[in-house]
């Protein structure tokens, strides 16, 4: 009898038995693409204002589709309206990715300081119910120190913010994700959900 995870449900259990592989493979990537980013942050932090100017560009085509397919005039115009926005910012942050880097730092920050405070509820609140509750509470402390000290030292922690954030959530992800894999290999192994 397995006693691997005892708090978590008969089916979730089997689903990382079956599914530990997928996951440690998940956590290795990103655990090196985490290392990485923070080895090279200002490297980083362009290509991923690069990468979010592209991804708005691609939502943009995709308000342009739903403004076309969509009957209401107002609904239309609304799509339009995003659409544009998504241009302009998505353009702009690829000419501009330098630049574009401070307001992404900003919005960056501010998302570690929201994130950072809401792991570390869910790492508290399961403490003893959950693997890696322990992972969850650091991540948690971890994002709200960081997103302090970058927030402080704004507009010059701009060069080297996003690239190390990013990096250091992709690392603590990973890492986290290898310990849900080997839990996942344990519950496998032993043949048991119970």
């Amino acid at each position: 009898m397995s006693t691997a995870m005892p708090g978590l449900p008969p089916e979730i259990k089997t689903a990382l038995g079956k599914s530990w592989k997928l996951l440690l493979t998940a956590g290795i990537i990103s655990t090196v693409l985490g290392a990485i980013a923070i080895i090279l942050p200002p490297l980083a932090s362009v290509t991923i204002t690069y990468l979010v100017g592209i991804l708005l560009l691609i939502g943009a085509v995709a308000y342009v589709a739903e403004a076309i397919s969509r009957g209401s005039t107002g609904h239309r115009i609304w799509s339009g309206v995003l659409a544009v926005l998504y241009v302009v910012a998505g353009v702009w942050l690829i000419i501009n990715p330098v630049s574009g880097t401070i307001t992404l730092t900003w919005i960056l920050a501010i998302f570690f300081l929201l994130i950072g405070v809401l792991r570390l509820i869910a790492g508290i609140a399961s403490r003893g119910k959950v693997p890696n509750a322990g992972w969850t509470i650091v991540n948690g402390v971890l994002s709200i120190v960081i997103a302090v000290l970058v927030i402080g030292d704004l507009p010059s922690s701009a060069a080297w913010a996003i690239g190390l954030l990013v990096g250091i959530q992709l690392l603590f992800d990973g890492i986290a994700l290898i310990a849900t894999a080997m839990a996942g290999k344990q519950l496998a192994e032993s043949g048991s959900n119970s």
